[in-house]
């Protein structure tokens, strides 16, 4: 399972067939999160540390609230997915093709080579934090570690 893979899969839920095939694929299921985090968090998530991938899934009336109509009549919905670099302790490296990117994204001037100039950049004490962009109407959020490698790559449906 790749990033490409699931992005056409952002706004959907338990109820897509091709969804639940692909997780199956990596040895996950929406079945797995649980109704009660969902409802009490308004999220939880499948965590592929093997593939270095996590995904995150909101319960509908937050996503109807803050993103918009999801694309199905589920519960759980589909709406970012995390791919983790070398300095991820407990995720081993997301190794799979980098939407929007020619290559390998493993630190802050990879994203912006890759990506092109940030819409926004989160900076503290000189020190990048994160660098954020809009490609084909998803949210890219490159978040970095103290000496600039990457933490993670986060693909979500925007805010509304």
């Amino acid at each position: 399972m790749t990033l490409n893979d699931l992005l056409p899969f952002f706004g959907h839920s338990e109820l897509n067939t091709n969804l639940d095939q692909l997780l199956k694929s990596a040895g996950a299921s929406v079945q797995s999160l649980s109704a009660k985090t969902l409802r009490a968090e308004g999220s939880d998530a499948i965590e592929l540390k093997s593939l270095g991938l996590e995904l995150a899934f909101w319960e509908r009336e937050g996503y109807e609230r803050k993103m918009g109509a999801p694309t199905d009549a589920g519960k759980a919905i589909l709406a970012a997915a995390f791919a983790y670099g070398p300095g991820g302790k407990s995720f081993k490296p997301y190794t799979g093709p980098i939407p929007f990117s020619s290559g390998p994204i493993v630190n802050r001037q990879d994203a912006l080579n890759g990506f092109g100039t940030p819409d926004v950049t989160e900076e503290d004490d000189d020190v990048v934090e994160w660098d954020q962009w809009t490609k084909d109407g998803l949210q890219v959020r490159a978040t970095y570690n103290d000496d600039g490698s990457l933490w993670n790559l986060s693909f979500s449906v925007p805010f509304k």
